[in-house]
């Protein structure tokens, strides 16, 4: 199977699952990586992104919100976490709280933090605050990557030594 079709096929899979967590009446945390290019997987991964969802966990149960489930896949997006969230939580205040996680975590750039509650994706516009920064030169990073403005084996490279900074 050739690589976009697996990542497709991958994000199909995280999208199905988010939904059974909202018809659940959970709101959905995805802890995942920002990885250009292929495959959508590096080394330390699966450390970072599980211990990435520790501390989302952590920071959800301080503000007194119930994690109520958990769902670890693996497949041709890469690895990622969905946490249901209970009932009661915030939507909004849940990607503040994300955001603020990313941006203090030394490996935070490489990391998405998405949050979806029964409304829809909670995204940084919404909350007043501005699209990601590419990597390599500042501009929007979606408009550098539907442009393929940067090599990608550089964005790689600057994405895997994010990932060192997770690793103990």
């Amino acid at each position: 199977m050739e690589a976009l079709q697996e990542v497709l096929e991958g994000r199909e899979g995280r999208a199905r699952a988010q939904e059974r967590l909202l018809k659940a009446g959970l709101t959905v945390v995805q802890v995942s990586l920002n990885i250009p290019g292929f495959p959508k997987r590096l080394k330390n991964d699966v450390f970072c992104v599980e211990k990435t969802s520790w501390l989302v966990r952590e920071r959800c149960l301080s503000l007194g919100w119930e994690i109520v489930l958990e769902v670890g896949l693996l497949n041709g997006a890469g690895y990622a976490v969905l946490i249901g969230v209970g009932p009661g939580a915030d939507p909004k205040r849940l990607k503040q709280a994300c955001l603020a996680l990313e941006e203090s975590l030394a490996w935070g750039r490489a990391i998405d933090l998405d949050v979806r509650g029964h409304r829809g994706v909670i995204g940084r516009g919404i909350l007043g605050i501005p699209p990601r920064r590419c990597l390599l030169c500042g501009e929007e990073a979606k408009h550098c990557g539907r442009e393929g403005r940067h090599d990608g084996r550089v964005l790689r490279k600057i994405v895997e030594e994010l990932l060192r900074n997770c690793v103990p």
